[in-house]
């Protein structure tokens, strides 16, 4: 296919007024001049957009994990003649630092249903409409994280894994209609998403990636560049091609190593340091219990006690 396929296409796209999918819109919108139909929350900020772009961008606000309200949405699409050629799932959120056990279900159904299952939504949705462009395309914004998954960004991590093993699935199934599919796994990002954990606030919170990730600018443009080569897998940064290679030569030792260097580090900083500081707090506890494991190490299956279901109090009559 042309590489100047992209031009003039239309576009919905999530996550649209911050961080990449603002500077995705712009590019679409400047450089190529697309339709773009965006979703996002903020008012104020997509108002600034539309004044900037013009008729060229139009959005809606609606709670993308919300299954009922994609397919309002896709039908409205329809009713207004906007045949999708391209959809990308640029929207999701990120969870505080923690041990898993310390998220409350809150936390975790707001990243899975945000993260995952407004993609799940989206694409299903989305599909009848984009089967009928001539150049449809479907883009998922996963992480790194499901490249290497990361201690203390347990929901997260699973929630990009599952985003990227549906676009490998969708890629399979949608490559007989010629529709292209691609899986983007930026590493750390300089965006709100961030700044918006629970409980941090102030630049001293996001310092690691201030110092390691790139902008958000950068990331826009190498992931239009993808889709302008409808390349399936985008690794668009160091740190997350170092993640990825990682994981291909090594996976077992790439994994156990990050997860030490997270400890090791977690002290010293701010958005790590609940994920280990139980463990560092009951330091001298869980040593004694994990020396105590050998005195409760039976030999014989004849020297283990009665099991705890041997009284007849709890047995079902």
């Amino acid at each position: 296919m042309t590489k100047k396929w992209l031009y003039g296409r239309n576009v919905v796209l999530t996550g649209c007024s911050t961080g990449m999918g603002k500077e995705i819109l712009l590019i679409l919108v400047k450089k190529y001049g697309c339709n773009v139909m965006g979703i996002a929350r903020n008012k104020a900020k997509l108002d600034e957009l539309k004044a900037e772009l013009g008729d060229k961008f139009s959005y809606r606000r609606f709670n993308i994990s919300d299954s009922q309200a994609w397919k309002d949405f896709a039908q409205e699409l329809e009713d207004m003649n906007f045949t999708t050629d391209i959809l990308i799932n640029n929207a999701g959120m990120i969870q505080p630092f923690s041990q898993y056990n310390d998220l409350t279900d809150d936390q975790i159904k707001k990243v899975v249903d945000t993260n995952l299952m407004s993609v799940v939504y989206a694409c299903k949705a989305m599909l009848p409409t984009i089967k009928k462009s001539k150049y449809g395309y479907i883009c998922n914004v996963a992480s790194a994280s499901a490249i290497l998954p990361v201690g203390g960004e347990s929901i997260y991590s699973a929630t990009k894994g599952g985003v990227w093993a549906l676009t490998e699935c969708l890629a399979q199934e949608l490559k007989g209609f010629g529709i292209g599919v691609s899986c983007v796994m930026p590493g750390p990002v300089k965006t709100d998403i961030y700044k918006a954990r629970e409980g941090e606030s102030g630049p001293k919170a996001d310092s690691l990636v201030e110092s390691i990730g790139i902008t958000a600018a950068t990331a826009g443009k190498r992931i239009v560049k993808a889709i302008r080569k409808r390349k399936v897998r985008v690794v668009t940064d160091g740190v997350a091609r170092l993640m990825d290679f990682g994981m291909r030569v090594c996976p077992a030792f790439t994994c156990k190593a990050t997860g030490s260097l997270i400890k090791k580090f977690s002290p010293r900083i701010k958005s790590f340091a609940p994920i280990y500081a139980e463990q560092f707090e009951r330091k001298d506890e869980i040593k004694q219990t994990l020396k105590s494991r050998k005195k409760t190490v039976y030999k014989k299956v004849d020297q283990i006690p009665a099991g705890v279901f041997a009284s007849d109090d709890l047995t079902d009559k």
